[in-house]
């Protein structure tokens, strides 16, 4: 790929001064009509894109850093905002907020977003099924954007996101420090990334003690209550050497419903079989039995995405490196897992 061209190579090429072409590009009446036309003609013929942070800079309207969230109901979004704010507040920039509740891409909100020019950088929390070549596109033109990972994608983006793969390997080394060995999964949709990353945590450690994972334990539930409900009764209506001991649920919702259905089966948590949750939501602490889970770092995420935002607009003319931070999970023993029952 050839090199991003800046606004002093433009003036250069132009044979005009940088604040010159600062001014074309704000399109300020300051400049006289021929010069004009052989500036934009110089960006033409080298297929300049303009950095959209240094254009903010230039017209001094640099107080904003916008963020795409998925919902602001969205069950994480109070503890990522809360992370970002913490981080932004501190500074001469303000959030502001675009919710991308529909399928479809990021097109429309990017528009609003780049039509207002006020934009200095850019979060954005990762939603299901949205394609991120757009933003990638405008990354590579100079807009800073960092991605807030929570699903675990593959980019070139910068971004930020937890370690699903050591999560999935804690709950494994935890409860098979317990003595379980039929470890089922209540897994989310199988073909995100973070639901492959938990489930391979997993595996490793069960293969490392010595454990053949079964993939008859292995659910893909969708996270649906129904689908979950009718799972948990199949695997407890197989022959009782191939029941499993524990349940590992890919969310705590999913957590939930587990519990309330092994109850509904007249099975005691965790006397009879242990569950394990991931995300550790506030209602995790409140559930009886106490839900053992593990911990995203979602204030922490919030934070260090802003951190690299902010440094990608303080040099808007250099090559910003893609970083992918994964922050440390941690898992979070309370009482729905003990060991395995002796019959």
């Amino acid at each position: 790929m050839a090199e991003k061209l800046t606004i002093r190579d433009v003036a250069r090429l132009a044979g005009v001064s940088k604040s010159t072409v600062s001014l074309v590009l704000n399109e300020s009446p300051k400049v006289d009509p021929a010069t004009r036309r052989h500036v934009l003609e110089v960006m033409r013929r080298h297929n300049y894109v303009p950095s959209f942070a240094a254009t903010a800079l230039s017209r001094g309207n640099t107080g904003l850093i916008g963020m795409i969230v998925p919902g602001l109901t969205w069950r994480f979004m109070a503890d990522i905002n809360y992370g970002v704010a913490k981080v932004i507040e501190d500074t001469k920039y303000e959030i502001v907020l675009f919710t991308n509740t529909k399928d479809g891409g990021y097109g429309g909100i990017l528009e609003r977003i780049l039509t207002s020019g006020l934009t200095a950088g850019l979060l954005v929390v990762a939603a299901y099924d949205q394609p991120l070549e757009p933003l990638i596109e405008l990354q590579r033109n100079g807009l800073p954007i960092v991605l807030i990972n929570t699903l675990g994608r593959a980019s070139e983006l910068p971004s930020v996101g937890a370690d699903n793969y050591a999560g999935g390997a804690a709950v494994g080394e935890h409860l098979v420090s317990l003595g379980h060995r039929r470890i089922a999964s209540v897994l989310g949709p199988t073909d995100h990334p973070y639901v492959q990353e938990r489930l391979r945590g997993l595996r490793d450690v069960l293969h490392a003690a010595g454990i053949a994972p079964d993939p008859s334990l292995e659910l893909d539930s969708g996270f649906v209550e129904e689908t979950i409900r009718g799972q948990v009764r199949g695997l407890f209506e197989l022959p009782p050497g191939r029941r499993p001991t524990a349940i590992f649920a890919y969310h705590d919702p999913a957590a939930f419903t587990v519990i309330d259905e092994l109850h509904r089966c007249g099975l005691k948590v965790p006397e009879d079989v242990s569950v394990v949750g991931f995300n550790d939501i506030d209602a995790a602490s409140h559930v009886r039995p106490a839900l053992t889970t593990i911990r995203q770092p979602f204030v922490e995420m919030g934070g260090r995405a802003a951190e690299l935002v902010l440094s990608a607009i303080a040099e808007p003319d250099e090559e910003q490196p893609a970083r992918q931070a994964l922050l440390p999970v941690e898992l979070i023993v309370r009482d729905s897992t003990g060991a395995v029952p002796a019959a």
